[in-house]
């Protein structure tokens, strides 16, 4: 009995340092700082490492992502390494660059409408300047709109690269950060156009319901409509404190951290509320002690595994991603 009440609590102790917030009832700032601070060096180093080991390659989940939460970082007071980020931002332009004639003619529907949605935003975040080839390059993106109003993603990569959510709302964002001139009037309609098939369009997974919220927001919805939307995505809220994917699968940091931030961007609410503060209290006791939150993959992989030595080895993307939307929703809580 006694040898098996000395294991026991050897297996508490190993639990418990493997979550460094655990039973955290409260959004403490200083807990909150500790936690985005162990965060953003692994995902700055993990985006230098697949920048080295994929041949140019940059992605979303580790670039583009990570660069918006970065410039939150930024305006918040956290010390980044500009380097790195500059390093991201560079990969993102160069691609621009690459891409001929930048015309609606270019066939890479999967590179350019999610990819490009997410490098667009990324820049905006940034304060890039426009220049010729991003003003073609959402040109081209704004062609690409279906007659239905909505862009439509050919990746099999869920949750990320995969609804047409996402691609709808990143579109509309692309063509207010990013305006070609001479087309106001096409970018009125085709923004018009956009909204109304997301009003009229149901989400299913918990990724349509953010993008359809942020979508709303960005294409300038009518507030009614927001809250309703915003009252559906609060009410899938867990117990735990946490949101989950899909129903079927346990609450995790990418689904929490992006509904956190969804709900508070698109004013519906505030970090003070009890339902944002059981959120930071899910993202804040599931953390691990290298900074990361795991997240199970569910993609089927089309392209070649990148190694980045971010942690979770196979799922070291879509934790990545995970990563960067718990900071998202934790930089939301921080004041200047």
């Amino acid at each position: 009995m006694k040898k098996w009440l000395i294991v026991a609590c050897i297996a508490a102790v190993i639990f418990g340092f493997t979550r460094i917030g655990t039973n955290t009832k409260k959004g403490d700032p200083n807990t909150i700082a500790n936690a985005i601070n162990k965060s953003i060096p692994i995902l700055q180093k993990a985006g230098h490492t697949f920048l080295e080991n994929a041949g140019g390659c940059h992605s979303c989940h580790h670039h583009a992502l990570t660069a918006v939460n970065l410039s939150m970082a930024k305006e918040k007071g956290f010390s980044i390494n500009d380097t790195l980020l500059e390093e991201a931002l560079s990969y993102m332009t160069k691609r621009t660059k690459s891409w001929k004639p930048y015309s609606v003619e270019y066939d890479d529907p999967t590179a350019i409408v999610m990819s490009g949605g997410y490098d667009l935003w990324a820049l905006s975040a940034n304060h890039h300047r426009s220049d010729k080839r991003i003003e073609l390059l959402v040109k081209n993106l704004m062609h690409r709109q279906t007659n239905e109003g909505c862009w439509v993603s050919a990746s099999q990569r869920p949750p990320l690269e995969y609804y047409s959510f996402s691609a709808t709302a990143l579109m509309v964002r692309a063509m207010q950060n990013y305006p070609p001139p001479l087309l106001s009037d096409e970018i009125v309609a085709r923004t018009k156009k956009a909204r109304s098939w997301l009003i009229n369009t149901n989400p299913e997974t918990n990724e349509e319901r953010i993008f359809q919220l942020l979508g709303l927001k960005w294409s300038k919805a009518d507030d009614k409509i927001i809250q309703q939307q915003a009252k559906k995505l609060l009410a899938a809220q867990r117990e735990d404190g946490g949101w989950s994917q899909l129903t079927s699968l346990q609450s995790d940091a990418y689904a929490t951290g992006q509904s956190l931030y969804a709900l508070n961007q698109t004013g519906q609410l505030k970090v003070n509320d009890p339902a944002y503060q059981k959120g930071i209290s899910f993202l804040l006791n599931t953390q691990l002690v290298d900074g990361s939150w795991k997240v199970t993959s569910r993609s089927f992989p089309v392209i070649p595994f990148v190694e980045t030595g971010f942690p979770h080895e196979k799922n070291q993307f879509i934790s990545a991603a995970g990563t960067n939307w718990a900071d998202l929703a934790l930089l939301s809580a921080v004041n200047k």
